[in-house]
Order: C-alpha cells, then structure tokens, then sequence
C-alpha cells in the first residue's frame, strides 16, 4: 500500500478499530517505513498527551492548596500588622490635658528673657503646650505617651518671653506691647487654670538678680603678696558679673546683660583676701584674725550656694 493510504488508516488501527486484513497490511508496511513508523510514533504522543496534562493537574493539585494557604496567611499577617501598628499609633498618639499636679513648673531668666518650663513628673510621658488663637497670653499644657520606638529629645513643654523693660513686652511677632498690673499669663491645664502675672515676671527679668552657677567659671590666682583672689568669669556672651559682699566671707554673684553691645573689657569679677600666713587672715577692718580651720566664704548663685574652706585658700597662698 502507499504511504498516503497507510496513513490515513493509521488513526483507526491506532484506535484498535481496523480489520485483521487491514492490521496485517498495515503492519506490513511498517516494518518496511520508516518515516510511516515514525508518524505513528507522533501520533500516538498526541493522543497520550491529555493523559499527561491531567496527570500533571493531579500532581500540582496539593500545591496549590498550600499556595492558596500561604497567601491567606499573609494576608491574616497583614491584617494583624496592620491592626497592632494601628493601635499603637492610636494609644502614642493620644493627648490630654494634663493635670496640674503632675507638671513641675519653673522659671529661668537669662537677662531680659523668661523661660518658662513645664516638667512631666511621670517619665512615661510627654508634655507640649498650646498658644490659643489670637492670644499669646493663653496656653494649655498637654500630655501625650512616649513612644518607646520613638523617644522625644525633650519631655518638657515651655514658653517664652522677652521683656524690654518693666513695662514693656515684646508679642512673637516681634512688636513692643505695654503691660498693666493686670495683663496675665493663663496656664490651663486638664483641672484648673493658674494665672501668672506679666508685670512681676518683667520685674523678675529686668531687675538685677542672681547668676547661674552653670553660667560662671570660679578660678584662684595667687599674687606673691600674699593675696589669693577668687575670679569669677562668665561664660555667656553679653553676660557681665559683679560681686556684692554680705559680711566678710557672704558673696553673692550678680549677673547684668547688655543687649546693646557696650560691654566693659573686664566681664568678671574678684574677691580677695590677705593671708599673713597659714593661720592668720587680714579681716576688712585692717586687723589680724587667727583662723580655726571652721571659717568657710559663701558663694550665693541662683541655683545654688557653695561653701570653700578659707583653710584651703590659706594653703593656697603658701604655693
């Protein structure tokens, strides 16, 4: 038989649904083919082909109910992240006014200036303080969470303000305002509001005060007469210090500020005092005083008071 007709029988022999007669031709002619053998060969791939497909379905089925396992597990995770960090944000996030006896407030001046600070007595949270609308002369201390994935520089809230004299304010647009007896600063918080008045913080600020311990450098310098003198430097720009005696062994360190620039040479300030030797001091009067060892010279900061062994200076001018 030719090849065209042997082909065209194949799909039925391939299929079992030939005749003995045409089997027995057909094999015949196979033996004897090649490119025939080789059709059939084809032939029977395709027609195992969907086997295979669906074999392989089989086989892929357990993996796509784990991948379809995965996917709802990450998208639960998802969710779950989602909900915690909406959480999270939602109780960091949320304020209050705070109450007036968990602030510790304070007041710290450097020259004509007056900061005013508000401490959180709880070190969980955070403090901030709001300027009402319209009025500078009006704020509100609020509180919030400290974050622990986000801690603040500061917990403290403050407020400001710059005096040009004791009846002069500047606003924080930068324009003078006069102050009265009754001009106040409102300080609401979540129980009460507290009242501070304008004209004693401007006296505060302008009058003539204390200095900072922080703000002055002590020093010794020894002369060869006999003298040891306690210097006092400032360490501000603009800062001038002077000393005022209070007795023979009080001093009190009293700070000035200049904002217009006309500052002395000599910023600091020094005290001295005569040692005849070891055990003996000239008193302000000129006469001699035998020392016990219990004799000690106040220095009065704002801040603080320190107390220096006049024993000490004595050994001091023995160097």
């Amino acid at each position: 038989m030719k090849c065209e007709i042997i082909r065209d029988l194949l799909p039925s022999y391939v299929d079992g649904l030939t005749s003995r007669e045409s089997d027995r031709a057909i094999e015949e002619h196979l033996k004897g083919c090649r490119e025939c053998r080789e059709y059939m060969d084809e032939m029977k791939q395709e027609v195992q082909k969907p086997d295979v497909i669906q074999a392989n379905k089989r086989a892929i089925k357990p993996f796509k109910k784990v991948k379809k396992f995965l996917w709802k597990a990450v998208g639960l995770t998802i969710l779950i992240c989602a909900l915690v960090f909406g959480g999270i944000t939602y109780y960091y996030g949320k304020s209050w006014n705070v109450k007036a006896g968990d602030v510790k407030l304070s007041k710290e001046y450097i020259g004509k200036i007056v900061t005013i600070s508000f401490a959180p007595k709880d070190k969980n949270i955070r403090l901030y303080a709001e300027t009402e609308p319209g009025d500078h002369n009006v704020i509100t201390v609020r509180a919030a969470r400290v974050n622990p994935l986000n801690k603040p520089i500061h917990r403290n809230a403050y407020c400001g303000y710059t005096f040009v004299d004791e009846e002069t304010v500047l606003t924080p647009e930068g324009k003078k305002e006069q102050i009265s007896n009754e001009d106040v600063l409102k300080i609401q918080y979540g129980d009460k509001t507290e009242e501070l008045s304008l004209k004693e913080l401007a006296e505060e600020a302008c009058g003539e005060k204390l200095a900072s311990s922080k703000d002055v450098e002590m020093t010794y310098k020894k002369a060869d007469n006999g003298i040891v003198a306690m210097e006092f430097q400032p360490k501000l720009q603009g800062l001038t210090l002077t000393a005022e005696k209070k007795g023979d062994y009080d001093i009190e360190i009293i700070e000035h500020y200049d904002e217009t620039g006309n500052l002395p040479e000599n910023r600091g300030v020094s005290c001295g005092y005569t040692f005849l030797d070891r055990n003996t001091i000239l008193g302000a009067d000129g006469e001699e005083v035998e020392l016990t060892g219990q004799e000690v010279i106040t220095v009065k900061y704002r801040d603080t008071t320190e107390e220096i062994s006049i024993k000490e200076l004595a050994e001091a001018s023995d160097q």
